[in-house]
């Protein structure tokens, strides 16, 4: 992407200051860039270009400047605008001073909570811009996100067109579709876009439409439930602050409509997602209050809940914690029911064995004594998986676990285990749009460099190379 002529800026040292505050290069900021504008459906830039704004050229696409500014407020830890990186004045509102909490926290009736949504999911407002939280902040806000004050009867505007029964179907169909979509695939742009659009529907829905007090109650559940799925989308696009803001509005409107299966599921949510990001202490909380929010539920929804929990007590190095929660959501799976929620169609015993797998991997870099057992032990659990989930449809769970599953091979000083694994990885990486997974690949690639090329299988780190390049 083009970058224009040199600019006088009245801070010309802003960025050049913010990366060696956090010992970054360009090339660094260029490789955090670029997934967050694939994520928004902008094209990447050359890793030249990011010693170009070093020597003071500005990006001539807002996109780009608006993405520099969110990286470096994130890794930095201090708020940074467009106007101030950049001396760029706008005649509009800045799109980087959005906060993943703003206008979500405190006590809130639903009509602001889905104004803010409306807002949010309008066009031209762009979810990837988002500024991430203190955890304190986030925290506050899902406490008062669960305190969400149950909603009057809706029944829409008199005069509106009807909102039929039937439509609301329809429309859970369209999610489910979206949803089943998004586990074989990931959440690539189109989809990212698809369960916003599916938010901002049912919230148009639920202000212009007319309909009864029970419908009105399912337009609430089907907008938690999209704000669910685009959260998770966002979190697999590699968009954590877009992730929770989606995430506090399910958990809002959930609790307004008195789903209390989605408000355990998004907190579940984002216990899986600061585990993921080594962040443990935030992952119990959540996941503790999964727990909580899930006692009375069908027993699959408990499932959920205490899965997220054994996930979180592995983030934490717990190993009983992890082990007590893990036999509690394999007794509760057991007691399948016809009325189980259709979201939580893939929790199956094999899904517990892959969430177990990652997690004995995790545990095995936080208990070194016991290392060898833990990785054994998760091999046993990750091979399967690895082997049938592309095959099955589900190519991203495949890819993920596999990705896992080479982890415990380099642990476990194994090479041509973690060979093997690398390349049949690399036959599926086309076929997701997983940022999630593509990072994870490329560091397991990095991590696998020295012991392949020792073990001359630079072969298998050739494969996945071109694959990751190619995809």
């Amino acid at each position: 992407m083009a970058t224009d002529s040199p600019t006088q800026r009245p801070h010309p040292a802003v960025l050049s200051e913010a990366l060696a505050s956090v010992n970054w290069s360009a090339g660094d900021l260029v490789r955090a860039v670029n997934p967050r504008l694939n994520a928004m459906g902008h094209p990447m830039v050359n890793i030249t270009a990011g010693y170009k704004w070093l020597r003071g050229h500005v990006p001539r696409s807002a996109a780009v400047r608006d993405a520099i500014v969110v990286v470096m407020s994130q890794v930095t830890g201090r708020r940074y605008t467009s106007a101030e990186m950049w001396g760029i004045e706008s005649p509009y509102a800045d799109p980087t001073e959005a906060g993943e909490t703003e206008e979500l926290l405190g006590p809130l009736p639903l009509e602001a909570v889905l104004q803010t949504a409306t807002a949010w999911t309008a066009a031209g407002v762009e979810p990837a811009l988002v500024q991430s939280t203190a955890d304190k902040d986030l925290s506050a806000a899902v406490w008062d996100a669960t305190r969400q004050a149950p909603a009057r009867p809706l029944t829409g505007q008199l005069g509106g067109e009807f909102v039929a029964p039937e439509f609301v179907d329809m429309l859970f169909e369209q999610l489910a579709a979206l949803r089943r979509l998004d586990d074989r695939t990931g959440g690539g742009p189109l989809s990212q876009r698809q369960a916003r659009q599916a938010l901002h529907g049912s919230l148009a829905l639920i202000h212009d439409g007319q309909y009864t007090a029970a419908t009105g109650t399912r337009l609430l559940q089907h907008a938690a439930g999209a704000a669910q799925l685009a959260g998770w989308m966002s979190f697999d696009a590699g968009l954590a602050p877009a992730s929770h803001r989606y995430q506090l509005l399910a958990i809002r409107i959930a609790r307004a409509a008195g789903d209390t299966t989605t408000v355990s599921n998004a907190l579940g949510m984002l216990a899986y997602q600061h585990a993921a990001s080594g962040n443990p202490n935030l992952a119990l909380r959540f996941a503790y209050g999964a727990v909580e929010h899930a006692k009375g539920a069908l027993p699959l929804v408990q499932a959920r809940a205490w899965g997220r929990l054994a996930t979180a007590q592995a983030a934490a190095g717990n190993l009983d914690g992890f082990r007590r929660a893990t036999a509690r959501t394999r007794h509760l799976i057991q007691n399948r029911r016809p009325d189980d929620p259709p979201s939580l169609y893939y929790l199956t015993p094999h899904q517990i064995d892959a969430e177990s797998g990652q997690a004995l991997v995790d545990l095995a870099v936080r208990i070194p004594a016991k290392r060898s057992l833990l990785l054994g032990e998760a091999a046993a659990l990750l091979t399967p998986i690895a082997d049938q989930g592309p095959s099955t449809g589900f190519r991203r769970s495949g890819i993920l676990h596999g990705i896992h599953l080479v982890r415990a091979s380099i642990g476990a000083r194994d090479p041509e285990a973690a060979a093997h694994w690398i390349t049949t990885l690399a036959d599926h990486v086309p076929h997701i749009q997983s940022i999630r997974c593509r990072t994870l690949l490329t560091a397991v690639r990095t991590r696998a460099g020295n012991p392949l090329r020792a073990a001359g299988r630079a072969d298998a780190l050739d494969a996945i190379s071109k694959a990751l390049s190619s995809a």
